[in-house]
């Protein structure tokens, strides 16, 4: 293993050069948001728009792993454009997150119930503990661009939060955005 110097476009959450890339278009989140009409009309009309993208940089037998995820603006219905959002599959191990673009916030909760929100803008690093899920929301009208940071180890369990939701929604409001209990949360099975 080199060192190694990575390029990252702060405006587009390029990476150059980058292990792996994948994206999420609207069709593929099911059950993420609350209007499942609103979204199923969307993809129809709109032509399935690309919702979010993440970009990695890893190098074998490393413990650290890094990438970008780059959000865009939309909305179904009163939510914004997010990520599925996860824990993960180890539950000792944490996570950072760096803003470089845009405007947006990390909805954070506990496996006992607690949940936080963290701002994103830019020169904003969020820290994730562990076993906390996350999800980011992208509540302005620009790109969401941020830098994360993790154990390759630490893997993603997307299971509860597809079947379950999670305990808080981010809404859109006239004063920007504003966070409600989510009617369809439920709790996971022990």
């Amino acid at each position: 293993m080199l060192p190694q110097a990575i390029l990252i476009d702060g405006t587009t959450g390029h990476l150059a050069p980058f292990t792996g890339r994948y994206q999420k278009r609207l069709s593929e989140l099911e059950r993420i948001f609350q209007d499942e009409e609103g979204r199923d009309r969307d993809v129809r009309m709109r032509g399935d728009p690309l919702v979010y993208e993440v970009m990695e940089y890893r190098e074998e037998g490393s413990d650290l792993f890094f990438g970008t995820t780059t959000i865009f603006p939309g909305k179904v219905g009163n939510e914004f454009y997010m990520t599925r959002g996860h824990f993960h599959r180890r539950r000792d191990m944490a996570e950072v997150y760096y803003t470089h673009h845009g405007t947006g916030v990390l909805l954070l909760e506990s496996r006992t119930g607690q949940s936080e929100l963290v701002e994103m803008h830019p020169g904003l690093c969020a820290f994730i503990p562990p076993d906390w899920a996350h999800r980011s929301i992208n509540v302005g009208d620009d790109r969401l661009v941020f830098v994360w940071v993790c154990n390759p180890q630490a893997g993603h369990d997307y299971a509860e939060i597809s079947s379950c939701g999670m305990r808080r929604l981010v809404i859109d409001d006239p004063s920007g955005y504003r966070v409600v209990d989510n009617p369809s949360f439920r709790m996971a099975s022990p």
